[in-house]
């Protein structure tokens, strides 16, 4: 890890501030914490969803993935703009267009209401 930060793929925390953020944040991307958030959302959002699995990942991300359904039923204003091969660390670099697109869908929806 450490000869890898200079060149920005890694994070600037050693192994236990690492472990930690993980822990906090699978317990954060539970369906009883981020569900209420999520349903709240009253604005157009739209998810770019990468199918990749990250290094080091045992199928967590798979999990949140499974959940995205039940959202978007539940509230309206989310949507699924696409579902892409990189997985979430490579988005932006492999699958902008994506990113742009799903970007695009929200600004037409909002000049749409004028």
């Amino acid at each position: 890890m450490p000869l890898l930060r200079p060149t920005g793929l890694t994070p600037r925390m050693n192994a236990e501030q690492m472990a930690n953020s993980n822990i906090e944040l699978g317990k954060l991307a539970r369906v009883r914490e981020l569900g209420p958030v999520l349903d709240d959302i009253t604005v157009p959002a739209r998810y770019v969803v990468a199918s990749g699995e990250s290094f080091g990942s045992q199928a967590g991300h798979e999990q949140i993935r499974t959940s995205l359904p039940a959202v978007t039923e539940r509230n309206p204003n989310i949507q699924i703009s696409a579902k892409v091969p990189s997985n979430h660390g490579a988005i932006l670099r492999k699958d902008f267009r994506a990113v742009a697109n799903a970007v695009r869908e929200v600004a037409a929806l909002d000049r749409s209401e004028r």
